[in-house]
């Protein structure tokens, strides 16, 4: 039977009901435009109590998208909850992936700016439904196809009449059904194309993304309570998993995490590096976690961080903000999926009836788990001796895990003795940092630093450090008329030291870890002192190659971080 002609296209494709019950709904749009299409889709997804669990939607747009606010009450009313903040969130964006988390990080959208083709081909998962404009370029269709399931649902813009060397509307149809796609026969003509995928061949298994996807929410221990292990704890309580935070210290967000504040700032470099990339995702997506989670002006400000570059060049960075770790890392913890086990130090992993048994230094077991993930800064280290002898860590992994480097930190912070004329309104960054306004107990804070010594002799005489930091600032901040480290110094003065955990090119270790006993065991550690930039997007991409998921970000950029990539020695220096 003919279908309604005045349907839209996503209920063509079976939605909402084909969602229904499901742990998660995947949408992959290549005809993104102005949104509107996900706005209809995200406001029956919320208004449905048979909804998947989670939404993912990716969108993919030829140039930067502008999504329009509700103009009046009569139109909000066609909008869903959290389409301001949307609106917001997609401001100045680039060329290349952007993840944007949504009604309490269970809508995620990936807004993919650039070309179809490119973007398509940094995809590495399968969607459950499809929407595309009309491509006529077969290379493309194939890459379409690839990024579909058998039983995925198509629709497609009706081809216009052919024009010059474009195929005619039949040749479109061939290149669909060549690619595996086939057409609905019934649909209302010159009111698109739509379909499955369902090819007369078997598919192949290289097709399928990862061979560690696990294919539903189960059990996860992850070892560490800093803000990488809490960012990842909380990704994937969202996503029905169950989550036991083991941890040596007795309260969550120890060690280089109880940072009293810091910045999430983008590193800048004239070739845009992977490590600046990845930083600029990642300070866009914590920001979104912490405007839903904590409290503006307390907890975390969205202040922007004006940089000054070793060229004499000032550079405002207008999405960074001061936030402290601490808040973020309770919040993550707190939701009712998560359950934090404190003084719990993981001394061994045994692998007994597919699963991985936790167990403390004396033998105490501390539970059972389908997955582990190791998120304990420089204590992975020592996770080749915590393995049974039947694990057969690979080479390149023990390798990766030998050239760990441990580079202790040295934050200076206090409050102010006496009003000092000429303070900059917003944090400064450069070589050093200064945040100069945050609210706290005695009055208004101030925090400079920090400095980053691999001996750790000299990181424990904090004095020495403290005066490192004040000779920075002196370069950060010189003021006219009086010396600014010596008007600081003269209330109370407090150290914070800690240590952190840096890999051989400064770019994070996040993914599976493949031994022989068998899978489940996955790392996210080495950020070195860009935690708080980066922590938020790696447990999107952990989470992500977990469930076979759509990645944060580019295939190709997400493969930098890859534990098993080569360990090339820097020729840079330590100094961040």
């Amino acid at each position: 039977m003919a279908e309604n002609p005045t349907q839209p296209e996503w209920v063509r494709c079976g939605l909402p009901h084909a969602w229904a019950q499901r742990s998660a709904w995947t949408v992959l749009d290549a005809d993104f435009q102005d949104g509107q299409r996900f706005q209809r889709i995200w406001l029956a997804w919320q208004r449905d109590p048979q909804r998947s669990q989670m939404l993912h939607y990716v969108g993919i747009a030829a140039t930067a998208t502008i999504l329009s606010p509700a103009t009046g009450p009569a139109e909000a009313e066609s909008y869903p909850n959290g389409w301001l903040h949307l609106v917001e969130r997609s401001v100045g964006l680039g060329p290349g992936f952007h993840r944007i988390i949504l009604d309490h990080a269970r809508v995620s959208l990936t807004l993919c700016i650039g070309d179809v083709k490119a973007m398509l081909g940094e995809q590495v998962f399968h969607a459950d439904t499809v929407f595309v404009d009309t491509l006529h370029d077969k290379w493309a269709v194939g890459l379409l196809a690839r990024r579909c399931r058998r039983g995925s649902r198509f629709w497609m813009r009706t081809p216009a009449p052919a024009a010059g060397l474009a195929p005619s509307p039949a040749n479109v149809h061939a290149l669909l059904q060549a690619a595996g796609f086939q057409l609905d026969h019934d649909a209302p003509a010159g009111d698109g194309l739509s379909g499955s995928f369902n090819p007369p061949w078997n598919i192949p298994n290289s097709r399928t993304p990862s061979r560690h996807v696990v294919p539903a929410p189960a059990r996860c221990a992850i070892i560490g309570a800093g803000i990488a292990g809490a960012s990842v704890a909380h990704a994937l309580a969202v996503r029905g998993w169950e989550v036991s935070v083991l941890d040596q210290e007795v309260r969550p967000a120890g060690g280089a995490s109880s940072l009293p504040a810091g910045l999430a700032v983008p590193h800048v470099s004239a070739d845009d590096n992977p490590r600046s990339r990845l930083s600029r995702s990642g300070s866009r997506l914590l920001a979104q976690h912490a405007h839903q989670m904590l409290a503006q002006g307390q907890d975390w400000d969205p202040s922007g961080v004006v940089e000054h570059r070793p060229d004499g060049s000032t550079l405002w960075h207008a999405q960074a903000c001061w936030i402290r770790p601490d808040k973020l890392v309770q919040a993550w913890l707190s939701h009712p999926a998560i359950r934090f086990v404190g003084q719990a130090r993981v001394a061994a992993l045994r692998r007994t009836n597919a699963r991985w048994q936790a167990l403390g230094p004396e033998g105490h077991d501390l539970g059972s788990f389908d997955i582990v993930v190791v998120a304990n800064a420089m204590g992975c280290a020592h996770l080749p001796n915590a393995l049974p002898p039947d694990a057969q860590l690979a080479p390149a992994a023990r390798d990766t895990l030998a050239s760990l480097q441990a580079v202790h930190g040295t934050l200076s912070h206090g409050t102010y003795a006496e009003p000092i004329p000429g303070l900059p309104a917003t944090p400064v960054n450069g070589h050093g940092c200064f945040i100069p306004h945050v609210p706290g107990d005695g009055g208004e804070h101030w925090f400079a630093g920090s400095t980053f010594e691999t001996d750790a002799m000299a990181a424990a005489d904090t004095s020495t450090q403290h005066t490192a930091n004040m000779a920075r600032l002196r370069q950060l901040l010189p003021m006219d008329g009086f010396d600014l480290a010596e008007t600081l110094d003269r209330g109370p003065v407090t150290q914070w030291t800690a240590t952190r955990c840096v890999t051989h090119d400064r770019l994070p270790l996040v993914g599976p870890i493949d031994v022989a006993c068998g899978p489940g065991l996955w790392l996210c550690v080495g950020m070195g002192a860009r935690g708080l930039s980066l922590s938020s997007l790696c447990a999107e991409l952990l989470v992500a190659r977990l469930g076979a998921e759509p990645l944060p970000i580019e295939f190709s950029l997400s493969r930098s971080l890859d534990i098993n990539r080569p360990s090339r020695r820097p020729s840079l220096t330590l100094e961040e």
